[in-house]
């Protein structure tokens, strides 16, 4: 006897921890779910959850079963749904998440290409880590741009693109030091434009290039980067920005960059495992991916 459908149900229950999500996901009955569980806990001999309030909680033996099985399911799922496509649309609406700075100043033009294609609709979510992970595990996205590899393993990626946090000043102050040496001592007799009071890029920047702590007076916290460097165009103060946000500005004069060239920072294309199976999915990563990494290798030849 084939336990593929009931090994396919459990899998969907491990990865969404919930047994009325799976149902949901899987377009059956909450009954139907559960009895395919019951099913294959017979055939281990084993408990593969435990109930709790929220969900369920995968045992040992679950954790086991998931490993060897999963990745196989997903390849079957992914056969299935290319030749399904072959026969059937990929059209639809395509839920995209990512943070709002690089979605608006760089991604614009893989996203144009993307709708050219007249296979997708789009519909773009922004917001910062914990917002693009959440929305991602509640499957209101399916693939998002995420400045962070992934911690969780329900969760497949590919590396997309890179960013290089710069130090830029005002015009007038950056003039006035942009010959000096400058140190994390000299900068911090000048006020910084945060993005929060954790000083997330600002922090990195000083451990990375100075090996030190950031104690500049605090002029502004904004919690978004492109009114930061706006902020700091305008005359207040300093900041650490990612390249593609400041060289226009640098190029024309209305930023000095000082300092060294600070870290790099690796950029995601992240989606659930099994997400793929969906053919329109499958098609947007493809186009996204293949689209950033040429405009990449433009910019930045070998």
């Amino acid at each position: 006897m084939s336990y593929l459908t009931q090994l396919k149900t459990f899998v969907e229950v491990y990865r969404s921890g919930n047994i009325t999500r799976a149902a949901s996901r899987l377009h059956m009955s909450q009954p139907s779910v559960t009895s395919h569980i019951q099913a294959m806990e017979s055939i281990v001999g084993k408990e593969l959850f435990i109930r709790k309030a929220r969900g369920v909680e995968p045992t040992p033996i679950a954790d086991d079963l998931a490993l060897q099985v999963s990745s196989h399911i997903d390849i079957l799922e992914q056969k299935v749904a290319s030749i399904r496509s072959r026969a059937s649309t990929d059209h639809g609406t395509l839920h995209l998440a990512g943070p709002a700075e690089y979605l608006s100043s760089v991604a614009g033009p893989t996203l144009a290409n993307l709708l050219q294609a007249d296979r997708v609709n789009l519909v773009v979510h922004t917001g910062n880590k914990a917002d693009i992970y959440g929305l991602l595990k509640n499957d209101v996205a399916e693939l998002a741009i995420t400045g962070s590899e992934p911690e969780s393993t329900m969760y497949e990626y590919q590396k997309l693109d890179k960013e290089r946090l710069v130090l830029v000043m005002n015009r007038v102050q950056g003039k006035l030091i942009e010959d000096r040496e400058v140190t994390a001592s000299l900068l911090n007799t000048h006020k910084v434009v945060a993005y929060d009071e954790q000083l997330p890029l600002i922090r990195r920047y000083f451990a990375d290039v100075f090996n030190a702590k950031c104690d500049s007076p605090v002029a502004a916290i904004c919690p978004d980067i492109r009114a930061i460097a706006s902020i700091v165009t305008s005359g207040v103060g300093y900041s650490v920005l990612p390249d593609y946000l400041c060289k226009r500005g640098i190029k024309q004069g209305e930023l000095i960059q000082l300092g060294k060239p600070g870290p790099e920072n690796d950029l995601y294309l992240v989606w659930k495992k099994g997400a793929l199976s969906n053919p329109r999915v499958d098609f947007a990563k493809d186009v996204i991916t293949a689209f950033t990494n040429l405009n990449y290798l433009a910019e930045y030849p070998s």
